[in-house]
């Protein structure tokens, strides 16, 4: 594993590149993972070898090693921050590869460079900017995630200016046209961020969509088995790129 560093727009951007001398013999089209809010890069270092393939774990502005700058946490600058990574990655084709809050990010970038993904795969959210009350933003900084205080994984300020810049918004349409093969897991104790109705809907808008829940997984699809997603993506950008 590596850690590698890139810039946008002056912002130095960190990203963990599962690498290794393989890496020049991997022509396949590498997966680039945007997780959540409170993630690290390496909470997935044990896990990247389970993809398959060349992955990279993007941390964009004020999350992990990448920089905390006084501004620029509007989606659009977030997305941005992916982008950057992409490209500093690849200059061919993607798969993209979210968990929770880092979905929204990630699904920005692919609308508007559907030609470079092959595939998505979206880990217990969905595809929508959403808006957080105060006292659950102030509930998620005060707690603590994968037995961590919340403010040792990110810049406290960045997250609050990227809950304050975020906008109710939804991507489901502009998705459903683009025609990329998507998987969706989902928790069945996440019915607030994924609930029945929701789910109902990835099946509608998506009928060729792979849609799988884990029973027994809270909101952290990676507990209690931390390589069952990843394996699962695994095969879904294999069959994605044998179309």
């Amino acid at each position: 594993m590596r850690s590698q560093f890139t810039h946008h727009d002056g912002v130095r951007l960190h990203y963990l590149d599962s690498g290794g001398e393989s890496v020049e013999n991997d022509r396949r089209a590498p997966i680039v993972f945007v997780p959540g809010m409170t993630c690290l890069a390496y909470d997935y270092e044990a896990v990247l070898p389970e993809f398959g393939r060349r992955t990279v774990v993007v941390e964009v502005r004020g999350h992990g090693r990448s920089d905390a700058p006084v501004d620029g946490y509007d989606l659009e600058t977030l997305s941005g921050d992916v982008g950057a990574v992409v490209d500093a990655v690849t200059d061919g084709p993607v798969h993209i590869v979210t968990f929770s809050r880092g979905t929204s990010a990630a699904v920005l970038w692919t609308l508007g460079n559907a030609a470079r993904v092959r595939s998505l795969s979206i880990g217990d959210y969905v595809p929508e900017e959403k808006l957080v009350p105060d006292d659950a933003v102030r509930w998620l900084l005060d707690g603590k995630w994968r037995g961590t205080p919340v403010r040792d994984r990110l810049d406290e300020k960045a997250a609050l200016l990227t809950f304050q810049a975020a906008q109710e918004r939804s991507f489901w349409e502009p998705l459903t046209e683009l025609n990329i093969p998507l998987l969706a897991v989902r928790s069945p104790e996440s019915r607030v961020i994924v609930p029945d109705e929701v789910w109902d809907r990835y099946a509608r808008l998506f009928p060729s969509a792979q849609l799988v829940e884990f029973a027994d997984s809270p909101h952290d699809i990676f507990r209690p088995d931390r390589a069952r997603y990843p394996r699962l993506v695994a095969e879904h950008v294999d069959r994605a790129d044998g179309r």
